[in-house]
């Protein structure tokens, strides 16, 4: 008997778990006592032995499902359970696993759990799990994490936990609450990634996308959205927006180098920072910006009252009104603030931003460093410049530009010697605008160099014409003002040249005139294109000599030819011997580097008879003559030609004294008494002992 057979029943029964190797299926044969299968199927062709009765078959099958469903079942339960520790373990080794009670007691915790919070196992079991919270989330943030995982579901979230070493940590965390019989957690299961490289990151592009790289300050983008979700708060409190704009800044960054230039707005952005710590006590919230170049911005949240924007206004004027010291260098940069409140009720940030913006530009325009609250005013008047902006751009358009002709008059002879060119325009309506009312918003457009180009052009025409009409009654030379704009074209020069070229105009009858600040602007750049000008034949003049922030020894590094007192300077002759001491030494000065020197704005005799005794040699003013039209002007000369000479009288009606003269000095230096007489027709002379000078 075989060992098979041992363990088999001695009566008919079921022999389980025969595999058929041709289907790779179990079945289950019955037997006889005698061995014999009862319905055994041999091939697909055989007949059976033996007899099986129905009661019987039912028997086996009943048998045959039970020990299948048995085996497939502990089969299942078996891979289930390999399959289950498998899961464990990749869980446990990719994951950070940790158990609690319902009372946030930590139950159990795996190693990488302990590996990234820094504590041994033993220091955590039994442990509170706050001991992990970092402070990093608020009481809304745990009050619904609590509130879902209380109720029985999954949370998801991110949480910022503390390590054993006081560094923080980030998890991706899911935790899953394990409910008893009756659906309530017992126990919570979070499993958890560590993120902390990624919120690294993030943080690290979010600094980027919302933080000013040079300075550390919060960046346009940040700030409007700083500025956009105050106003959504601003029915419960009072804000407030100031613009900062640093004056003279763009010349120290071109004239000392761009390193220099952001050493200088790294010094404004901490000198502000601390400024603005001291401001906390008038405002809740203080955010700084830095929106470009050399534009700052200030926001300030729950003011007590709008008007105390001024006060922090007023602080950041003093403080920034002290210089700097940048390596071997030390620079000025005021500042120029607009203020806008919440009181003007915006709904959008831009808008808040613009209108501080144009605070400040007004703050600009009424002498820099100030600060101006917006009104709306300030936006009817941006309205206004825009208008004359695009009216600009029709007038080049409809040639409505035209030049009048101011006669510039020896103070020796009375005589003409040459005429300055004025730019007036006359729009379609018949509209006669100002020069102050568009030049500089020309200048600022860039709309100056057509403008100042067609001058240049018109000029010379108009040279050319006059030498065929009035022939040796013509002007000697015609003065022409140009921009800063133009001054900086690199074919400038060659662009004169060619213009007078074309008319046949010789260069020395045309006269250069720029502004003392607009060549200190770029000293070293001014110079050079005033030389080639010089070289060219044609002549240079600083117009408005006095009003700039030029140094009087500065100019002998200038190719000059004539100095041009400003009128202002000229109407104050009357109010003080301090002007015309000043005014003296200029004109000192001009005599020893032979410069000539034109007064403008003389308008009364009184005026007249202080500048001749300064020793000015050329005068211009209405007393002379009003800005003329070309055909105006060619007949004012034809009369002035046809004046018999004048003289002076020699009995003083006025006389004005120098202080601290010597008797050793220069005649030009001595105190003179000068009188005055009319000449005819309005026009004067003076009579001193001087040969006779020209333009």
């Amino acid at each position: 008997m075989s060992s098979e057979d041992a363990i088999l029943p001695t009566v008919k029964g079921v022999r389980a778990g025969m595999l058929d190797q041709r289907t790779n299926t179990s079945t289950v044969v019955p037997y006889t006592s005698d061995r014999q299968t009862l319905n055994s199927t041999t091939d697909n062709t055989s007949t059976t032995s033996g007899y099986t009765s129905p009661e019987f078959s039912i028997q086996c099958d009943q048998s045959n499902t039970a020990v299948l469903a048995d085996a497939e079942r502990k089969t299942t339960e078996e891979i289930v359970k390999q399959q289950l520790t498998a899961f464990r373990r990749a869980v446990s080794a990719a994951g950070i696993l940790a158990v609690t009670d319902v009372t946030g007691k930590i139950i159990e915790v795996n190693d990488n759990f302990c590996e990234v919070s820094g504590y041994a196992r033993e220091e955590l079991i039994g442990q509170d799990h706050r001991i992990l919270q970092s402070g990093q989330h608020n009481v809304q943030f745990l009050r619904e994490m609590y509130s879902t995982i209380g109720r029985g579901k999954i949370w998801r979230g991110e949480i910022c936990d503390r390590a054993k070493d006081g560094s923080l940590y980030w998890m991706d965390t899911t935790i899953a609450p394990m409910l008893n019989e009756s659906g309530k957690p017992h126990s919570y299961f979070a499993l958890r990634v560590d993120i902390s490289d990624r919120k690294r990151l993030e943080g690290c592009l979010h600094e980027l996308a919302y933080h000013d790289t040079l300075t550390g300050l919060a960046n346009r983008d940040a700030i409007l959205q700083s500025i956009q979700a105050s106003i959504g708060r601003s029915s419960q409190h009072q804000s407030a927006l100031l613009f900062l704009d640093f004056d003279r800044f763009k010349l120290v960054n071109d004239s000392l180098g761009h390193d220099v230039g952001d050493q200088l707005l790294i010094a404004i952005a901490k000198r502000l920072s601390t400024t603005l710590d001291h401001a906390v006590p008038l405002a809740n919230s203080v955010i700084p910006a830095r929106l470009g170049g050399d534009e700052f911005v200030v926001l300030l949240e729950g003011l007590k009252r709008a008007e105390d924007a001024t006060i922090v206004a007023e602080r950041l004027l003093r403080v920034f009104s002290k210089s700097y010291k940048l390596g071997n260098h030390t620079v000025y940069s005021s500042a120029s603030i607009g203020i806008v409140t919440s009181t003007q009720e915006y709904t959008l940030a831009r808008e808040m931003l613009r209108d501080a913006d144009l605070a400040m530009y007004e703050a600009k325009a009424t002498g820099k460093a100030n600060y101006v609250v917006f009104d709306c005013a300030l936006r009817d008047k941006a309205k206004a410049r825009l208008k004359i902006e695009n009216e600009i751009r029709l007038a080049i358009e409809r040639e409505e530009f035209s030049l009048l002709y101011q006669p510039i008059v020896s103070l020796e002879s009375g005589r003409t010697e040459s005429v300055e060119a004025l730019i007036r325009w006359k729009n379609e309506d018949g509209e006669l605008i100002e020069p102050e009312e568009f030049i500089s918003i020309a200048e600022e457009t860039g709309m100056i160099v057509p403008i100042g180009n067609w001058v240049l052009r018109e000029a010379c025409r108009q040279i050319a014409q006059w030498e065929e009409t009035l022939g040796p009654l013509a002007p000697v030379c015609v003065h022409v003002n140009v921009s800063r704009r133009q001054l900086a074209l690199p074919n400038f020069a060659s662009f004169i040249l060619e213009t007078t070229q074309h008319y046949g105009v010789e260069p020395g009858r045309l006269h250069i005139e720029v502004t003392e600040s607009m060549i200190m602007h770029d000293r070293e750049a001014s110079i050079a294109i005033l030389c080639d000008l010089k070289e060219l034949g044609f002549k240079i003049d600083i117009d408005d000599f006095g009003t700039g922030y030029s140094s009087l020894s500065c100019l002998h590094a200038f190719p000059i030819d004539v100095l041009k007192i400003d009128r202002e300077f000229v109407s104050n002759l009357n109010h003080g011997q301090d002007f015309g001491a000043l005014l003296h030494t200029i004109v000192a000065l001009a005599d020893n580097l032979n410069l000539k020197v034109v007064a403008e704005g003389i308008e009364n005799t009184n005026q007249l008879t202080l500048i001749q005794a300064l020793g000015c040699e050329f005068g211009q003013g209405y007393l002379f003559s009003k800005p003329l039209l070309p055909e105006d002007l060619e007949q004012f000369l034809r009369n002035d030609a046809a004046r018999p000479p004048c003289h002076w009288d020699v009995s003083p009606i006025q006389t004005f004294h120098l202080s601290d003269s010597d008797p050793t000095d220069p005649p030009h230096r001595q105190p003179m008494s000068v009188a005055a007489s009319s000449c005819g027709s309005g026009s004067q002379s003076l009579k001193i002992n001087r040969s006779r000078s020209t333009l």
